[in-house]
């Protein structure tokens, strides 16, 4: 018997992948263990090498759905009408070929409209033979090797940065723009955008032992805000909000207004941020500082930081120096950075700031505002999109981490960093 980790690294598939099969009826495995883990037979291994198989062919579900539940003439029938849909295929990549091929001979003069788009680039993988698979492995291992790189990169493809900040985290294929409607369609009526409570936030507030009246704070990767009204309603200043995400910041106006607190958001990149160096006392990154990269970040922001200004922000950490395999092969893939508590710590030594503390955060802060309405959020949905297999696949991903973290829980967690420049 396999496991879920096991057959899906044999196969270079997600765990969500094949979360995502069970639940469509495509392949669901023959048992469970005593502890209630998923098991998988040698048949259900053969089955699951078919499916592949038929993937790599270019069989969408329901074609493969069908042939595995058909046999004889009736699935020679649907392989007949696939080759002839191929032979289709082909000579529009003949043709997109030829055109990449001039486009490359201009690029190559420097002459206008030369760039590479999203689009162009999807079609040379595709023409090279890269199922949705083999891209999905592309960018995980591009993210593994070279974050920061693999950002650029797709920024250079015209892609937005949200779209991009996307691809990284779910290592989507690159042309699966719709699976960012569902994503926004769902955190954008959470509370919070990631794990956090008021507790946290004001244990870390009450660290900062010598700010200035009136500092000058900047929270960056605000989201909706929960914590940027507070830190406003705290300190009795305004603090500048900013956010990739209109929407959100929208909220967060409309919010900052009603309590009469002074907030001034603005939509930009946390990568680009326009500044003048040395303008704030406090910068402010709750569960957001992943999306630049820890080490770039604490570069980065530090020259945004007055002389003694501060720095808190949280970042997942493990817990314990062992952690169980599950959710270890899980962050592999969904997190392959991830570091202990006392290894950010030393990083954060190392790049010049003084720690002032750290403590990591309980489950309720996953929970109470994040984990909890995510979960009433999605049943809601699913009656609204039910057999679209994008939105499908975000809840199955979703509901995977949700699953994670329910049962190793105190393996890792969100650590916040309180730090001084």
């Amino acid at each position: 018997m396999f496991r879920i980790t096991q057959l899906a690294e044999q196969f270079g598939l997600s765990r969500s992948t094949l979360l995502y099969y069970d639940r469509i009826g495509l392949l669901s495995p023959s048992g469970r263990s005593e502890a209630g883990y998923r098991q998988y037979s040698p048949a259900d291994r053969a089955r699951l090498e078919s499916i592949c198989s038929l993937r790599r062919a270019g069989m969408d579900i329901e074609g493969i759905r069908a042939i595995l539940a058909t046999s004889g003439d009736d699935s020679t029938t649907v392989l007949r009408r696939r080759l002839d849909e191929i032979g289709v295929e082909i000579e529009a990549l003949r043709t997109k070929q030829r055109l990449l091929a001039g486009m490359l001979k201009v690029q190559g003069a420097g002459g206008p409209g030369a760039s590479v788009n999203k689009e162009m680039f999807v079609a040379m993988l595709r023409a090279a033979g890269m199922d949705d698979a083999a891209m999905k492995k592309l960018h995980m291992e591009f993210e593994r090797q070279e974050p920061t790189a693999h950002h650029a990169f797709l920024l250079s493809l015209g892609i937005s940065e949200k779209e991009a900040l996307l691809i990284r985290k779910w290592s989507a294929a690159m042309e699966n723009t719709m699976t960012m409607q569902y994503f926004y369609e769902l955190f954008e009526k959470l509370p919070r955008q990631g794990p956090g409570c008021r507790e946290a936030t004001l244990r870390a507030l009450g660290l900062l032992a010598d700010l200035p009246a009136n500092p000058a704070v900047l929270d960056i990767g605000c989201g909706s805000g929960i914590q940027t009204l507070l830190l406003a309603d705290e300190l009795q200043t305004k603090v500048v909000a900013v956010d990739n995400h209109q929407p959100l910041l929208k909220i967060l106006s409309q919010a900052a207004g009603e309590a009469g607190l002074a907030v001034e958001t603005c939509e930009m990149s946390m990568m680009e941020m326009p500044f003048a160096p040395e303008r704030f006392d406090l910068l402010w990154a709750e569960g957001s500082i992943f999306i630049i990269g820890l080490e770039r970040g604490l570069h980065e922001f530090a020259r945004h930081l007055k002389p003694g200004g501060y720095l808190a922000f949280t970042e997942l950490c493990w817990f314990v120096e062992n952690p169980p395999d599950e959710v270890k092969d899980f962050f592999a893939a969904a997190c392959p950075e991830m570091k202990s508590a006392g290894d950010v710590r030393q990083r954060c030594v190392d790049f010049g700031y003084r720690v002032i503390d750290s403590f990591n955060l309980p489950d309720s802060a996953w929970w109470d505002d994040y984990y909890t309405p995510m979960l009433a959020r999605m049943e809601e949905l699913k009656q609204r999109n039910v057999g679209i297999a994008e939105a499908e696949e975000v809840y199955a991903r979703l509901e995977a981490e949700i699953e994670m973290f329910r049962k190793y829980s105190a393996s890792y967690g969100y650590t916040f960093f309180v730090l001084q420049k």
